[in-house]
Formats: structure tokens, sequence, C-alpha cells
């Protein structure tokens, strides 16, 4: 840890204190940018000078290879004439050539017992002794070239090469060409020249590029920095709509967001619909205590402490209720998926739950064909269905009749619960399946408003889903769907 006066390692991110006490992480976009920028550039560079290396290489290789060439032909049409006609022949042919020809032309022919035979110089004489000194100790058999020398004549070179003639005589052959060193020194010079605006260009198109590039970057900086200092998740990134890598980052940090967002919604009601629930159970604790600290009756003290184990059972209830709702949405519930006949499952549900529709002057009825067969989890299906039934008789006043039934279809088993009770508002219907959600109608009946989420996620984990259609004062429908061959169901996450 840095001292308080101690600099920043380059590099390191600034800690900042926000508004609230807490730490700001800023991070540094333009130095990012400015490597990228600086890494654009270098490579540009790099391209644009290799390019030059292997142009200058071809160019060199090129013009050298047009300089052999030539003076190759030369030498092949001074050899020839030499085979047919010996010194005369080429004594001949030089007097008839033009003088440019004969100041660019040095030819020596040498016996095998290093006797002249022959010997043409420039008439300015003024490269003769240098030619002579070079060639004169050449006499190896084959074709060979000696390097380049400087002619006495401004940029210009001797290309010298010697060969073995039938007779065993060697001649060497020296012509001027062009130096092609200072072309290429011509070429170096403008190339260094050119090459520092071709940096600037490289920077400055760089520079552009990646601004343009990480505009949804800073976007992004942007909108996380205003949650942090806002705690407001409804900002958005705009989207580039550039269909790469970018836009995909851009589209999945606003899910991100949205799911962060109806998370963090989802939470807040739950704390608040908890803290509305738990309210009265540890109130009625808290009492039902202090009661029975003031009785002196061991009766009336039995009594008081009942009804706080009363409540505390609801709470363990509540509380083990959302565990088993978490373990399910996790993925981490193993299902015992058999496929088995319905209607006893019902029949149960029936009796178990008529006692209390006979309270109410409920009819509870069921239609269930016997042979058809569900596959499901036994123990899970018969809770899930309790809580239908359960909520259903909660919400029917007296004289109100509610009906099971099922549908056997191919692919699936469609068990629905209808009753004619108070139903639903439109503006409850979304969040009825929510944990500890109850809407103003509900709470005037004891519950812990974990029933629906529950029976959520068990037809979930079965691969099935559940759905509602209600009319207010009227009664609700309750559907849920169970795939009906178990390889359809989702793999366990464990």
């Amino acid at each position: 840890m840095h001292a308080p006066n101690s600099p920043t390692p380059p590099g390191a991110r600034t800690e900042v204190p926000d508004r609230r006490g807490g730490l700001d992480l800023v991070t540094q976009p333009l130095g990012f940018s400015l490597r990228l920028n600086l890494w654009y550039t270098a490579f540009f560079v790099f391209g644009v000078m290799l390019l030059f290396l292997i142009a200058y290489f071809l160019l060199a290789r090129e013009l050298g290879q047009l300089d052999r060439e030539l003076v190759s032909a030369k030498l092949d049409a001074y050899r020839a004439w030499y085979i047919q006609g010996g010194p005369l022949a080429l004594q001949e042919h030089f007097r008839h050539q033009s003088g440019l020809e004969r100041e660019s032309t040095f030819l020596e022919i040498n016996s095998a017992t290093d006797d002249l035979k022959f010997i043409h110089s420039p008439e300015s004489r003024k490269d003769e002794a240098t030619l002579t000194h070079l060639v004169g100790n050449m006499q190896r058999p084959g074709t060979n070239w000696l390097p380049p020398i400087a002619a006495s004549e401004q940029y210009m070179v001797w290309n010298i090469v010697f060969t073995t003639l039938p007779d065993g005589s060697i001649m060497e052959l020296g012509y001027t060409t062009e130096d092609r060193d200072v072309l290429l020194q011509r070429f170096r010079t403008i190339f260094l020249a050119v090459m520092v605006p071709i940096v600037v260009l490289g920077f400055c198109g760089g520079g552009f590029i990646t601004y343009r590039a990480m505009g949804p970057i800073r976007e992004i900086i942007t909108a996380v920095r205003s949650i942090i200092q806002t705690g407001n998740f409804g900002s958005r990134v705009p989207d580039p709509r550039t269909q790469d890598e970018i836009n995909e980052l851009v589209t999945l940090f606003n899910r991100m967001l949205e799911r962060s967002e109806s998370l963090i919604g989802a939470m807040r009601d739950s704390l608040d619909n908890v803290a509305h629930d738990l309210r009265t159970p540890l109130t009625r604790l808290q009492t039902g205590a202090q009661l029975a600290l003031q009785q002196d009756n061991p009766e009336q003290i039995k009594e008081a402490l009942g009804e706080a184990v009363e409540e505390a059972e609801r709470l363990n209830a509540m509380l083990a209720t959302i565990m088993d709702i978490s373990e399910i949405e996790a993925g981490a519930i193993k299902l015992d998926v058999t496929r088995f006949p319905l209607k006893p499952i019902v029949d149960m549900m029936l009796e178990l739950y008529d006692e209390v529709a006979q309270d109410k002057h409920i009819t509870l009825t069921a239609s269930i064909d016997p042979a058809g067969i569900i596959a499901a989890d036994r123990n899970r299906l018969q809770l899930l269905l309790g809580n239908l039934v359960d909520n259903a008789v909660k919400y029917t006043p007296y004289g109100g009749h509610i009906e099971i039934g099922a549908e056997f279809l191919v692919s699936e088993t469609r068990l629905t619960v209808r009753d004619n009770g108070i139903g639903i508002d439109a503006a409850d219907l979304p969040r009825i399946w929510d944990r500890l959600y109850r809407g103003d109608k509900s709470r005037s009946q004891r519950g812990l408003g974990l029933g629906l989420s529950l029976v959520r996620a068990f037809v979930e984990a079965h691969g099935g889903k559940a759905i509602v259609t209600s009319d207010p004062g009227h009664g609700s429908l309750f559907t849920v769907t169970f795939p009906n061959k178990p390889e359809t169901l989702p793999p366990a996450k464990l």
C-alpha cells in the first residue's frame, strides 16, 4: 500500500473517494487508447518500411540483372566475332562502331600463356590501367564477374566479366553503365523524406480509428460511473449498430444491466414483502413472550409459549420454502421423475382439503381420466398441487366451487385448477409468481406469499411451464404443463 503522498505507479488504477465515502475506481481510457494508437502506428510504419525494403531490394536486383544481361549480350557478341574472325574481326568491328560504343567498352584477350592477343581501351585511356590491373590475374575457367568499379565519367561504373574461349584464351570485357547506387541513393532519400508525413498520417489515422472504436467503451464507462455514483441501473449504452464484437459487447452489457435492474428490483420488493410479512409473526412472538413473562398461571404461560412456538414454526416454514425455491432456481435440485397415474394424487388432494372446503361450503371436484399417466417427481407434484388447491380454497368465497382437471396430450400433460373466487387484478398478474409477493386482496388471508413461487419453480425444474388467467371478481385458472418424456427434461445443474 502506498503512502498518501507517494506517487502512483505507472499503469495503476487511481482510487478516488466518492460522495458516499466509498471508493470509485477511475479507469484510464485515454491511456489505453494512446497505447492502442501507438501499436497501430508502429505496425503501420513497420508495414511501410517492410514494403520499402522489399521494393528496394527488388529494384536493386532488377537493375543489376539488367546491367548483367546487357554486358552478357555484349560478351556473347564479341566471343562470336572472335571465334569467326579472330582479333582482326574484333578490330574491324570497333573501327565501324560509334564513339560512344568505343568509349564504353574495354576488351582484352590473352592467350593461355598470358600473351596479349587483343586489347581495346577507351580512347581517353583514363581507366585502362585500372581495368588492366583488375583483370590481369583473373584467368580462371568459366564466366566470372567482378564487382562494379567507378568509372572516370560521373555517375557511371564499369561492369567487368571474363570468360574462357574455345582456344584457351581469356576474354575480359568491361562495359560502362549508369551507377545504380546513385539511383538507389535517391530512392532512399525520397523514402526518408516521405517517411515523416507517413508516420504523422499513421498516428493521426490511428488516433481517429481508435477514438471511433473506443466510443462504445467510453459509453460503457460513463454508464458504469453513473451507476456507481447514483445507484440507478436505468442507464443504457447506445447501440453502435456495427454488427461486430463491440456491438455484441454493448448488447450483452445492456442485457446485464437489465437483468441486474430486474434482480435488484425483485430483491427490493422481496425485502419489502419480507419486512411486511415478518413484522406480524415477530410482533406476535414478542407479545407472546412478554405475556408469558407477566403471567403467574402456568396454564396461561403454557398457552402464550405455545402461540410463540406456532409463530416460530411459521417463520421456519417461510425460510425453508425460500431455501427450496433458491435451490430449484439454482438447478441444484435432483428430481426423481417417474411415470405414474395422476388420478390417485388428485383424489388424495380432494380428501385432504375436503374438510376445509366444507367449512366454507365450497364444492371441490375433479375430472381426471383414470388411465392418464404423468411424468413427474411424485412428492413434488403433491406439494405443487397442494399449493394450488390451498390457494384456490383461500380466495374462493362461501358457496363457491373449485375444479381440478387434466388433459393428456402426446407431448405433455396439462393440469388445471379453476375457481370462481375473487380473481387477480391485471396489475398483479405478472408478479404473483415472485417470492413473497402478495397483492392487496391477498393480505387479508394468512400465508407466506411463497406458494405460487414454489409452484413455478417446481414446474420449470420439470421442463414445463405455469400460466394463469384471471377475471377479477369471477375467478382464476391456473394451468401447469409437464413434458410426457423424461428425456426432454433439462439436466440437473450440480
